[in-house]
């Protein structure tokens, strides 16, 4: 702990850390937010599979060109336009009657103008510390971004229940676009340039670390999103439901294994190991309907989650060239919101035939897909144990 204390006093930097994690909170509001919102006034957890879906997709194409356009247009530029549009269609939502017609092309436009924060804030990070520092703020940085799983589900299920579903969303409209301009307003980000990318568009997929991490992040980040819907299904979504304090255990228990393994040796294996506990975890939530036992399957679950994805960026980061680096997490948020959205369609349909198991059985088979792809090529990753010493 005292690595990230050390950290946390050089000169301008938890001003930026904490002010991406807010303009990233909207990750972990609008889809459960947006899930209830439909669900309630359509009676289908379908329908607002299909919006989910709609939303990912848009944000899985915008995120590499946005991330490009960054290294040419500038940070502040791109994410201000960026973040502008997209609350402006969140509060669309939020006030426009449900109709499938409509929320569907409006989740996709919220979804392609998504401002991409976290790639633009590790892209600067190595401007603000140290080579020997890096490692520690990265694994810093996918610990604490489990605040955004954490807090998130809870703010947005009290405010659907407690109030009503387009407040939820607003509150995820107001929460994002506060902590965008307060980001975008940092002398760390006004005063930062990026380098420009080595290649044409998609050339960091050539790489297989790349392309096998972003295959990974699709299936593992599925799991994700149907274990969310088959909480909710689970739980329910009405003025009593608990679905959003078991999503927050559920993601406090990454925040701690991330913090616990943050500085433990990147080998080959790390991946398929770290991965292992998320499909382990989801299996269990299948065989049972208690509620209890299903927050303890939650609870095994996350405990991979944050490590794992430590593992992801820094594959990503470490196999491509600087001025590629924005690209390379660009395609691997990319992967994480196909993932969603192929995930939150099928597991919202699974829910409605089988209901709650349905969910969990979905969330099994993508996790169990994520650790098998780095085990099978696991000859293409990078050994990364190096970096523990930094």
């Amino acid at each position: 702990m005292k690595r990230y204390a050390d950290l946390l006093r050089v000169r301008g930097l938890t001003p930026v850390v904490l002010s991406q994690l807010l303009a990233r909170f909207p990750g972990g509001m609008l889809g459960l937010g947006l899930l209830i919102h439909v669900q309630q006034q359509t009676g289908f957890y379908g329908v607002a599979g299909l919006v989910l879906a709609a939303m990912s997709i848009g944000q899985g194409i915008a995120s590499p060109i946005a991330t490009r356009w960054m290294s040419r247009y500038g940070i502040r530029p791109v994410l201000g336009w960026l973040t502008v549009i997209s609350t402006i269609t969140t509060v669309a939502i939020a006030f426009i009657p449900v109709n499938a017609f409509i929320d569907i092309p409006l989740g996709l436009l919220l979804g392609l103008t998504l401002a991409p924060i976290q790639p633009a804030a590790r892209a600067i990070y190595p401007s603000i510390v140290s080579r020997k520092q890096l490692q520690s703020l990265q694994a810093l940085d996918a610990s604490i971004q489990e605040l955004i799983w954490i807090l998130g589900p809870v703010i947005v299920v009290f405010l659907a229940t407690q109030i009503n579903s387009p407040t939820a969303l607003l509150g995820s409209a107001v929460i994002g676009g506060g902590g965008g301009l307060w980001f975008l307003t940092r002398p760390a980000v006004k005063s930062a340039t990026l380098e420009a990318s080595s290649g044409k568009m998609g050339a960091v997929l050539k790489k297989p670390a790349v392309l096998i991490v972003v295959l990974s992040g699709v299936m593992v980040v599925g799991s994700f999103g149907a274990i969310e819907a088959a909480t909710v299904a689970a739980f329910g979504s009405g003025q009593d439901s608990a679905a959003g304090l078991v999503l927050g255990l559920w993601a406090a228990t990454s925040l701690v294994g991330g913090l616990a393994m943050g500085h433990s040796p990147m080998g080959r294996w790390s991946l398929t190991r770290r991965l292992g506990f998320v499909a382990f975890g989801a299996s269990l939530a299948m065989f049972t309907s208690d509620p209890i036992l299903i927050t303890c399957a939650l609870l095994v679950a996350g405990l991979g989650v944050a490590p794992a994805m430590t593992v992801q960026y820094a594959v990503a980061t470490e196999s491509v060239a600087k001025g590629d680096v924005p690209e390379s997490l660009g395609w691997l948020g990319t992967g994480w919101v196909i993932g969603a959205a192929i995930a939150s369609a099928i597991a919202g349909f699974a829910i409605d035939a089988f209901g709650p198991t349905g969910g969990f059985v979905a969330a099994t088979v993508f996790a169990g897909i994520a650790a098998l792809i780095p085990a099978i090529w696991v000859r293409k990753l990078p050994d990364l144990r190096h970096l523990t010493g930094h």
